[in-house]
């Protein structure tokens, strides 16, 4: 009895020490505090995968797919096999999100992962004011975000998962049949994405921690700095196996009997630089025959009370897994994500 409380202590302090290490990169990171809308790279802020958009952006700790190469590269170390993803969001105004990931294990508890992902816009009219007063329109532009990044997620040692991942945005603006040539407009922005998992002496328990966009703020399309989105997330994964029900007097086969549903509840901890600290959980139900229905709630929303939720749906094989996730915005619509994720 002794020596599992002190186990259960032990386990408690890594937790802390990782989460605070985590932490205190987050708060040393963000000393010169933003409003809210006054950062830049908008689109490192949007998540990959329609199965964690429809968990409620619930990530940092499940960490079990390709997807984590964004949410929490320490999570590649769960992989078991070779994974390709890839991904169609619609965003509101013609807005649309591409994104494509791969993993690969090396061996050696190490394994590695690339994705790349774009945000663009359909062309957009530009409007220009007039010496005379008044305005007028002259032309068109569009806006595209080009996000690249490179992984690699550790083998378990005590527990204990680690991951970092270097990451390279690239802004564009573009103009096109204006009265004047007006030169194409770029921003690019190096950072680092760390994370963490620890799995206590709980079965089917998962702790998680990641700190996103860590690096030196580029300079704005004018002239002042466009700080980074720096985000620090904290979650808890928590999977339950569930026996088919019977019928009285069925007989199951032993393939039957192995086979089991799972609950996986989720809940992370979101602090932004930007915004005020936020609460999100999510719920994912996987039937034996590859079935997944999902659901997710976000405390933070900009939009009505229905907002703060999402939904989707999954259907997973031995060898591929197809998702759709919704996400409600309120009277300018929702959003809709569908991921497809190869195994080999």
């Amino acid at each position: 009895m002794n020596l599992g409380i002190q186990e259960f202590e032990r386990s408690a302090t890594k937790c802390r020490v990782l989460c605070f290490t985590l932490y205190a990169l987050f708060v040393a990171s963000t000393s010169a505090a933003t409003e809210v809308g006054t950062t830049g790279n908008a689109a490192l802020k949007i998540g990959v995968g329609a199965r964690a958009a429809a968990m409620g952006n619930t990530f940092v700790a499940i960490a079990d797919d390709v997807n984590t190469i964004y949410w929490n590269p320490s999570g590649l170390g769960q992989l078991e096999r070779s994974q390709f993803s890839a991904m169609h969001a619609e965003w509101v105004a013609d807005i649309r999100y591409e994104w494509i990931g791969f993993a690969q294990s090396l061996g050696r508890g190490v394994t590695i992962g690339a994705d790349a992902a774009l945000v663009h816009t359909e062309d957009i009219p530009r409007t220009v004011e007039l010496n005379t007063g008044g305005y007028e329109q002259d032309g068109t532009f569009d806006y595209s975000d080009l996000i690249i990044r490179v992984a690699a997620g550790s083998g378990i040692y005590k527990g204990v998962r680690i991951g970092a991942a270097l990451q390279i945005s690239q802004q564009t603006v573009d103009f096109g049949g204006t009265s004047k040539p007006v030169s194409k407009k770029e921003i690019r922005a190096d950072s680092v994405n760390l994370g963490a998992i620890y799995q206590p002496p709980i079965q089917n328990l998962r702790l998680g921690a990641s700190l996103q966009n860590i690096g030196r703020d580029p300079t704005g399309f004018i002239v002042q700095s466009s700080p980074l989105p720096k985000i620090f997330r904290l979650g808890a994964a928590y999977t339950i196996a569930i026996q088919p029900s019977t019928k009285e007097g069925e007989t199951l086969t032993p393939e039957q009997l192995s086979a089991e549903n799972h609950l996986t509840l989720a809940l992370d901890f979101n602090f932004a630089s930007d915004r005020s600290p936020s609460i999100h959980t999510g719920v994912e139900y996987l039937f034996r025959h590859g079935l997944a229905l999902r659901g997710g709630y976000r405390s933070e929303a900009d939009f009505d009370f229905v907002s703060h939720f999402s939904g989707g749906i999954g259907y997973a094989s031995s060898a591929y897994q197809l998702d759709y996730a919704f996400v409600p915005l309120g009277e300018i619509g929702g959003t809709h994500r569908v991921s497809f994720t190869l195994g080999f």
